[in-house]
């Protein structure tokens, strides 16, 4: 046989391979095919691949969470409650959480207005925040809209125009009351910056019980359709022994969280860093149901659900025509498969035993390619055939279009859709029901919760209502903030020379040298890299916090319960450089339950707790009762499940808490910072400290019987309601600030680095721990605090230091030039304690409209500082200016120890304080060197040095007080030793800076101390050579004064006014001798007779005595022109007369149509009292109340009787809020200016912005040019720590791009750039039955605050000595923002005002006010925000010219004019613009009861003969008339007693008998006494008999008969030296008198009282004949002289007259010495004295008073009338002095001396046109005014007031000129402060209180 081929190895493998061989290989090679084919098409679909990881996360550098409180003007728009974006506009529920009114006061149009409804367009209420106050429901996604409904949307929003609400509730949202320290209340909790990967890992367990029984579940909005229901029962292997709350399904939950590929122990594992982990997803989640839930519904459910989330593979679908068309077919069968599905189900029961969740992995979706993680649910269970038949269902799916699958990963599941295969339609779910239901469904729970998480910041944001925005962030860990490489060095060389005058930025850098600031930079500035700082602040490198916490608690309708038995939380780091240790131990528990019936919050205050119970004995049974909503819907949606009319006891809540933190807390550091920025002023702040070794423990409880209103708002307004009880000790055992946080202060002109170490920090909050039962019980060292919380910290600091810089004008005589900067370091230590304690206020009578809201009793509460201390030890310190330094000793002490502080809500209340100090006998050294150099760089031989301060002032001890009103004083330190008083005790500073009556004589004393000025000469002499000559000179001449009185024996100034000692002191002052006196007696004789002063002699006198004459011949010359003019007579332009000028108010009535006069508000108030006001009128009263005197409104809130009820309640809060206002500017109109009032400003400051933001109306449509308009500023991008981080980072000081968004001009700003004046912004106006459509709104407003509130509030600014402090110019920007804000009308007002604010206007007083209004400093502001004052005032003065001072200055283009006369004529034209004005306010304030045409009323005899053609017999022979009767009685019995007068008269001249012994006078004086009866008959029948011809004699000769009596009765009695005062009023009529005199006048006279009469009166007259006092005396002994002979010599002396005199000598009533009753007369005394005067503290009258009150039980009460003080002030202190005499029940009568007339004239004139209250302490019968006394009369007035108004006109514009001349000898920093300063002593409330505007200002 032939050998076989060999086949090829190629062969041989290929048949191996296609199995050539192997029997049937063909089909398993197509078995093999179809398999890799198959595995192949896996591979596609990813089937064993496995999924990618989930991204690692990463976390922000610096997540917070931000809690924002605003001011309250944005809660008239915040309480949103739901919105339909399909109208397009969002329901508003007005409610300010607090009701006006009471419940049993409520009325139906209270209800009514409670509810109403207020229309918004969405647009609009974004542009105001809305989107942080408003809950919105939109009705579809807009991305599922098509775009024909978006557009028809777009249509109906724009033609649908939003209701115009009532001006008032909209445009004021008011708060509740006016409480600036609860001011900013509105809340914003801002999650944004928030992230999910926060949350590491959570491992939950859970079990729940559900209740017994059926629960329906409303998933669907229909109620008509079938709702998903579930049934409960118990599982039958539980033993049920009769407890209701084992009853029921139990429900195991587990559900764990963490990331993808960690373990569970690896999740809880806090040693794994954050950028390791991978985003937290949801890795498991069962529920398992025992015993198995039955369903109900659940075919109508599962059908509904398509409704309730769009699939999102549905749309897609629908685009396939065939997928489409089986849909619709669907679609039409979808009813019947409904019902068959549902009888189906009637037969199948569902019982769910397990529900299943578990992450699955689904690709990649979205554009940036996301992984998409899904949960897919699962369920296991069985169906139920026929109720016997079970088949089960195990980990079924359902299809995910109809149970949609929620997304895995936390960040999008914690979203609003948290599907991953369907978008949720919450427009289709009730999602509040839904709750609810669930809820209701459950019975109790117990969990277990371990969590991961990395806590975030928690930043407060507080923008106060002025503007400025306050921030505190605290962040657990250290915080490294942003800084930049090389600031250390950069600090340890000082502050930079090149820093900005804008901002403190620069100081971060150290490049500023090698790199120009100025150069411009495109787009947002960017960090190099290598000056990004080493290690930087972030969350990524933290170690997260474990968290373990154990909940249980049970739910029923009308209570919850929570037990939290376990709350841990560590936190610990041991690889980090500083290893750290945290930990958190928390247990407690909380119950809430329904109210009880009848229980109210309105008047609740919190209670003390129960004490000695145990854990849980709080958590007892609350009663309630009544059908209401369920506990959990009222606590979770007060707005749907509360009603808006009227609160029950159903919608409040009882609640009760106890919380324990146990002594194993401590936390190792914690990062806080601070901030605080204004968008419109420069500089900014911020301070990062850490707060390291922190520790506390304690207990915190609620009170006793807490309720709660769940509807209230998170306000800090409601926080004080539920203050606990708590006992909480903390510590920080050390703080310090990192030098690398470059921490810095700026204002805008000061700017500071400050450092910190060594600072520790114990702090124990206690309150409602007990009462007095407990004190037994307690430690001796327990502070018990029932009421209130009280805060008591210890603090101290090891070593601090600040370092900082001060810009200082130019000052060239002080060798002080531009750019020059006062650099301060001070290094030292301080500790102190704060005490605060906020506590409610004792309400004596707490239900009064005025005071604190009793509807509201938060604003009762008030804080207490009392205990606080704070010490300052200073190691070193010192202050360089150029070439200056002052040193301060080393071991220096400050202290501060706060006896008294007590404030209320409304920032009202006094503080008493004690300081000391102490140089440790050492004094602060002056070192002085050459200029250009410093005295730390010269040698010692190269520096001039002194100490400042005396011995006396090193150390000391005094009290300082501060009034309401930010006034200082000062007192003696309680703890002061008793030798240690001097002349520089606490009075010296007192003197200083709040002068009173002993001021002067102090200042007097330290002048001539030598010893101090010694040392104020050798102080002044390193400062600067030529002031030292000057002081040396001026002092020199003081003394020498002082030697010259003390040797003339003068004391006092009174004593040098006799012209011949006045003489004889100028001439020793002259030339040291009296040998110029008869060359200066004429000089002063010629100016006592009012022919002025004679400059020639006077200039004469100078040349030849002074020294150096010629050289400063200019100046005397001048000198001598202004006393020539302040001593010479003045012509001035007399007023024209009148016989009948309407007032204002009355003379164009067509301008005020629509506003109420006085006389008809008085009339309505008290017309049908019982009835509810017209609302209409309620709302006009409210809107004109800032029109209105604060007398007014408290007479309309508390007197006119009407209820609360009676009001609308928007304006009854108005009129409230108007009165707070209103009392507070009245505290301030009389009290400010000076350094006694250094303060006030920061007093004002609190309560102005409040004020006045509420009042801003802005027009929003008026924007100026290259500014970004509201709509497009975003201010949520950044937060303010953000912001000043940032600028702290990019070391530049320019405005970037960032700090312009949101830029939006003030008010005033806009007002002052316009161009076009006439486009300001039109209110509508008012149109009820009280005001018609005139131009009533334009003269109104909506300001809270009147034009003369505002104008008291400019004018404290203006004089205050800080004009130049941010604070004072912010004040001044607020109210020039508030009059913008306002019609053109209430800016003239405010101007008309402002020099004598309440008063009439006066010219010089309103120019002296406006020329500091235009030079308003205006430092503090960025440029972008300074107002140009001369365009704000020409917008609001058309056709007027303000004048700019710099042309008229020398060398401007009106340097020959006076710019004084230019402001002045301005003055006049506002006066004359603001007549409108003027006659509002009088219409508004003033009754006016008669016209001048009406007839004066007269008597009733003249009346009667004037109205009937019948002769005066008729009507005396009138029988039917009384009147007539009693007044033919009258003159009878006149006649009578005249007649028996003449008789007895003839008599006693013929017998020379006393009066009481002669039978005939005892006759007359029965029968005048009977003519005295018989006119007081007459004149209880009428009134005004006393007007009659023979009334009024009658009544006459009774006044001139008392008065000789009177005196009379003192000659005899010898009082008060009236004998002495009588022989000198003789020595008048001494010519004429031929009484004989008596001997023994030694015997008589005090030898030292004649001596000092002879001194007076011997200049007069030197002759001594036998007339002369000393040698005729005739009253000295009056028992000596005959009765008549007395009283002939009285009537000679008293009355001048020859025809009066023989009249009263001849009439014997005055003969006859007729006495009044004895006894006590029911009458009290009104005294007002002159223009110099002591007020209540004067001695006027002082012994007659007294008698007075002996004798006659007359009271008398001193008016506290102040000297100089202005007519209307005067008048009030009488209504003061009047209502305090009311009280005793007596009529009244009033006396009045000099100036004293006029005011009570003016008084009288207040009191009769003011409110019905004031009219009635005139007119009461039993109360009022009877009689006034008028000595010496003033009323009229006199030449001296317009005289000295000309003079004064004069005397400025001549020292205007003066300073003009000066400009060539003196820099403008010189004169600038040598006017500031004369403007302040003139500003200062105790020099001159009555001139409050400027005297002088600046001139260059």
């Amino acid at each position: 046989m032939g050998e076989l081929p060999v086949e090829p190895p190629i062969i041989k493998l290929l048949n191996a391979v296609l199995l050539s061989d192997v029997p049937n290989a063909d089909i398993y090679l197509v078995i093999a095919i179809t398999t890799l084919a198959l595995l192949a098409v896996a591979q596609k679909l990813n089937v064993f691949t496995r999924p990618p990881p989930v991204p690692l996360k990463k976390l922000p550098r610096r997540p917070a969470l931000q809690v924002q409180f605003k001011p309250d003007d944005a809660i008239s728009t915040s309480a949103a409650d739901s919105a339909t974006a399909a109208q397009g506009t969002i329901e508003i529920r007005q409610d300010d959480g607090i009701s006006l009114v009471s419940e049993d006061d409520v009325s139906s149009w209270g209800e009514s207005y409670r509810g109403r409804i207020l229309n918004y367009d969405v647009t609009k209420n974004k542009l105001d925040g809305g989107k942080d106050h408003f809950s919105i429901r939109s009705e579809l996604s807009g991305d599922r809209r098509s775009k024909s409904q978006q557009s028809h949307k777009k249509q109906i929003k724009k033609r649908r125009q939003p209701e115009q609400p009532q001006k008032n509730t909209v445009i004021h949202g008011l708060p509740d009351s006016f409480a600036p320290l609860l001011s900013s209340s509105e809340m914003d909790v801002l999650w944004d910056s928030l992230t999910a990967d926060l949350i590491h890992a959570v491992q939950l367990q859970a079990q729940v019980r559900l209740r017994e029984g059926r629960h329906s579940i409303p998933l669907d909005k229909d109620d008509m359709r079938p709702q998903f229901w579930f049934d409960s029962k118990n599982s039958a292997n539980d033993v049920i022994e009769n407890d209701d709350s084992k009853k029921g399904c139990k429900i195991s939950a587990s559900f764990t969280i963490g990331s993808e590929r960690f373990s569970l122990n690896e999740d809880l594992d806090t040693t794994k860093p954050t950028l390791s982990r991978s985003r937290p997803l949801v890795k498991s989640a069962d529920l398992v149901l025992d015993p198995p839930l039955r369903l109900g519904n659940v075919a109508p459910t599962l059908l509904h659900f398509p409704d309730l989330f769009e699939d999102r593979a549905l749309p897609r679908l629908r685009r396939m025509q065939i997928i489409g068309l089986i849909i619709e077919f669907l679609s039409s069968l979808w009813f019947l498969l409904e019902k068959t599905l549902w009888m189906i189900e009637r037969r199948c029961q569902v019982h769910l035993s397990k529900v299943k969740a578990t992450p699955i992995y689904r690709g990649t979706s979205g554009m940036d390619a996301t992984s998409e993680w899904r949960l897919s649910l699962s369920f296991t269970g069985h169906l139920l055939l026929f109720g016997w038949i079970p088949f089960p269902f195990i980990s079924y799916r359902l299809p995910t279009f109809i149970i949609p699958q929620p997304h895995a990963l936390l960040e999008y599941l914690l979203t609003e859709q948290p599907f991953a295969s369907a978008r949720l339609r919450r427009e289709n779910i009730s999602e509040e029901k839904i709750v609810v239901a669930s809820l209701n469904a459950l019975d109790s729970w117990s969990t277990n919760l371990k969590a991961v998480v990395t806590p975030p910041a928690l930043e407060v944001d507080l923008t106060l209502p002025g503007g400025i925005t306050v921030a505190v962030e605290l962040l657990h860990g250290r915080d490294a903030p942003t800084s930049r490489k090389g600031i250390g060095s950069s600090l340890a060389d000082g502050i930079p020379r090149e820093i900005s005058n804008e901002t403190l930025s620069t100081w971060m850098t150290n490049h500023h040298k090698q790199a120009n600031i100025n150069t411009p930079v495109s787009g947002r500035m960017s960090t190099s890299a290598h000056l990004i700082p080493s290690k930087l602040f972030d969350a990524n490198s933290l170690v997260p916090w474990y968290f373990e916490t154990s909940v249980s608690g049970f739910i029923s309708r009308d209570k919850i319960v929570i037990n939290v038995p376990v709350c841990t939380g560590r936190h610990q780091d041991d690889e980090s450089s500083t290893p750290s240790l945290s930990m958190l131990n928390l247990t407690g528990s909380i119950v809430i339950c329904r109210a009880k019936s009848g229980a109210t919050i309105l008047d609740r205050r919190p209670a003390p707790i129960r004490r000695g119970a145990s854990s849980n004995s709080h958590l007892a049974e609350l009663n309630s009762s009544g059908e209401a909503p369920p506990i959990h819907a009222l606590m979770l949606y007060p707005d749907t499940y509360v009603s808006t009319s009227k609160r029950s006891s159903n919608n409040l809540v009882e609640y009760d808490y106890a919380f324990d933190v146990s002594e194993e807390t401590i936390l190792d550091a914690i990062s806080l910072s601070y901030g605080a920025s204004h968008p419109m002023l420069k500089g900014g702040t911020i301070i990062s400290c850490m707060l390291e070794s922190i520790y506390a423990h304690g207990s915190v409880f609620a009170r006793e019987g807490a309720i709660a209103d769940p509807s209230e708002k998170l306000r800090k307004r409601n926080f004080l309601r539920h203050l606990p009880a708590i006992e909480l000790t903390a510590g920080i055992q050390k703080t310090y600030i990192p030098k690398q946080s470059t921490s810095y202060f700026d204002d805008g002109n000061t700017r500071s680095i400050p450092e910190m170490e060594g600072g520790r920090v114990m702090i124990q909050i206690i309150g409602g721990n007990g009462d007095e039962s407990s004190l037994n019980s307690q430690k001796t060292d327990q502070i018990i605090v029932k009421e209130g919380i009280k805060i008591i910290a210890d603090f101290g600091v090891s070593s601090f230091s600040s370092n900082s810089e001060t810009n200082v004008n130019e000052f060239p005589e002080l060798d002080i030039f531009e750019g020059s900067k006062l650099c301060t370091f001070i290094l030292g230590t301080f500790d102190g304690c704060v005490i605060f304690h906020l506590r409610p206020q004792v309400m004596v009578e707490p239900r009064v409209s005025t005071g604190p809201n009793v509807f509201n009793p938060l604003e009762a509460y008030e804080i207490d500082f009392s205990g606080s201390s704070l010490s300052l030890r200073i190691k070193e310190c010192s202050l360089n200016l150029g070439h200056r330094r002052v040193i301060v000793p080393t071991e220096t002490t400050f202290a501060v120890n706060v006896i008294k502080s007590l404030v209320n809500m409304s920032f009202e209340g006094t503080t008493q304080c004690e300081l000391s100090w102490d140089f440790q006998g050492s004094s602060p050294i002056l070192q002085v060197t050459s200029p250009g150099n410093t005295p730390a760089q010269s040698s010692h031989e190269d520096r001039q040095q002194v100490p400042v301060l005396i011995k006396d002032l090193c150390q000391g001890r005094l009290n300082m007080e501060i009034s309401p009103v930010g006034g200082l004083s000062f007192t003696q330190a309680s703890t002061s030793r008793e030798d240690k008083e001097g002349l520089y005790d606490w009075k010296f500073f007192n003197a200083i800076v709040s002068p009173d009556e002993d001021s002067p004589t102090r200042i007097r004393d330290v002048l001539y101390d030598k010893k101090t000025m010694y040392k104020l000469l050798a102080v002044t002499k390193l400062v600067n050579a030529d002031l030292e000559k000057v002081l040396r000179y001026f002092l020199t001449q003081v003394w020498r004064a002082k030697e010259i009185f003390d040797q003339e024996g003068i004391s006092e100034p009174g004593k040098v006014i006799p012209g011949h000692k006045m003489a004889r002191l100028i001439s020793l002052f002259l030339c040291g001798d009296i040998s110029q006196v008869d060359e200066i007696l004429p000089i002063i004789r010629r100016v006592v007779a009012g022919d002025g002063l004679d400059v020639v002699r006077v200039k004469e006198l100078l040349r030849k005595h002074v020294e150096n004459y010629d050289e400063w011949a200019a100046e005397f010359d001048r000198a001598a022109k202004w006393a020539a003019v302040m001593l010479g007579p003045m012509t001035f332009n007399q007023g024209f007369v009148e016989c009948e000028v309407p007032p204002s108010a009355e003379s164009n009535q067509e301008i005020y149509v629509g506003i109420p006069t006085a006389k008809d508000i008085y009339d309505v108030l008290r017309d049908k009292p019982q009835l509810p006001l017209d609302p209409s009128f309620s709302n006009l009263i409210s809107r004109i109340a800032p029109y209105m005197t604060f007398r007014q409104i408290s007479y309309v809130l508390n007197s006119s009787g009407r209820p609360s009820n009676h009001w609308q309640p928007f304006d009854l809060k108005r009129l409230r809020y108007v009165y707070s206002v209103k009392k507070k500017v009245q505290e301030i109109s009389e009290s400010y200016g000076g350094l006694s009032f250094l303060p006030q400003s920061f007093f004002v400051s609190i309560f102005l912005g409040e004020a006045t933001r509420s009042s801003l109306r802005a027009p929003m449509d008026i924007v100026a040019e290259n500014h970004v308009k509201p709509e497009a500023a975003d201010h949520t991008k950044r937060t303010v720590l953000s912001k000043l981080r940032r600028h702290r980072l990019e070391g530049s000081s320019r405005l970037t791009e960032e700090d312009n968004e949101g830029f939006v001009m003030s008010p005033a700003s806009r007002v002052a750039s316009l161009s076009n004046l006439h486009l300001q912004h039109e209110q509508p106006r008012l149109a009820s039955k009280y005001n018609s459509s005139s131009g009533v709104e334009d003269l109104l407003g909506d300001s809270l605050l009147g034009p003369q509130d505002v104008a008291i509030l400019l004018q404290a600014g203006l004089t205050s000595v800080m004009k130049g402090s941010t604070v004072v110019q912010l004040n001044q920007r607020m109210l020039l923002d508030l009059m913008a804000s306002q019609p053109r009308t209430f800016a003239i007002a405010v101007l008309a005002e402002l020099g004598t604010p309440g008063s009439q206007g006066v010219p010089r007083a309103l120019t002296s006010a406006l020329m500091a209004f235009i030079e308003m400093d205006q430092s503090s502001f960025k440029p972008a925000h300074r107002i140009d004052i001369h365009n704000l005032l020409e917008s609001w003065l058309p056709g007027l010219k303000i004048p700019r001072r710099d042309d008229y200055l020398a060398g401007g283009r009106w340097a020959r004019q006076s710019y004084y006369d230019a402001i002045f004529g301005v003055s006049v034209s506002i006066l004359d613009l603001a007549e409108v004005y003027s006659g509002l306010k009088l219409r508004i304030q003033r009754v006016r009861h008669s016209n001048e045409s009406d007839p004066v009323p007269g008597p009733k005899e003249e009346s009667f003969l004037t109205g009937v053609e019948t002769s005066s017999d008729e009507f005396h022979n009138n029988a039917n008339s009384k009147l007539a009767t009693s007044i033919n009685a009258a003159k009878e019995k006149i006649a009578t007693a005249d007649d028996l007068g003449k008789s007895a008269v003839f008599e006693l001249k013929s017998s020379g008998k006393p009066s009481k012994e002669c039978a005939s006078c005892a006759s007359a004086i029965s029968a005048y006494k009977k003519a005295f009866a018989a006119c007081a008959q007459v004149l209880s029948l009428d009134k005004n008999a006393f007007q009659a011809h023979w009334f009024k004699s009658f009544f006459r000769r009774n006044y001139d008969a008392l008065m000789v009596k009177s005196v009379y009765d003192n000659v005899i009695e010898d009082v008060d030296n009236v004998r002495i005062w009588m022989d000198a009023l003789r020595r008048g009529s001494s010519l004429r008198s031929t009484v004989p005199v008596c001997d023994g006048l030694e015997s008589n006279y005090p030898r030292s009282i004649l001596d000092d009469l002879d001194k007076v009166f011997s200049p007069i007259s030197s002759t001594q004949g036998e007339n002369s006092f000393i040698t005729n005396p005739f009253f000295a002994c009056p028992e000596k002289q005959k009765e008549q002979d007395i009283v002939d010599a009285i009537i000679a002396a008293l009355f001048y007259d020859p025809s009066e005199r023989e009249f009263i000598a001849n009439d014997p009533l005055v003969r006859l010495l007729i006495p009044n009753d004895p006894g006590n007369y029911n009458f009290t005394i009104i005294t007002a004295m002159g223009v110099i005067t002591e007020g209540k503290k004067g001695r006027e009258l002082e012994k007659a008073v007294e008698r007075l009150k002996k004798k006659r039980g007359v009271v008398t009460v001193r008016a506290d009338t102040g000297t100089a003080r202005s007519v209307d002030y005067n008048a009030n202190k009488i209504e003061e002095a009047v209502e305090q005499a009311v009280k005793l029940g007596r009529p009244y009568g009033l006396v009045g001396y000099s100036q004293g007339c006029a005011n009570e004239f003016n008084f009288e004139s207040l009191m009769l046109s003011g409110t019905p209250d004031q009219q009635k302490l005139l007119i009461s019968s039993e109360t009022g005014l009877i009689c006034r006394q008028l000595l010496f009369s003033a009323a009229n007035g006199s030449v001296h007031g317009p005289a000295g108004e000309a003079k004064a006109h004069q005397l400025i514009t001549m020292s205007e000129d003066f300073f003009k001349y000066q400009q060539g000898y003196f820099s403008r920093a010189f004169i600038s402060s040598t006017l500031n300063i004369i403007n302040d002593i003139l500003d200062s409330d105790r020099v001159l209180p009555n001139r409050r505007s400027k005297f002088l200002s600046r001139r260059t």
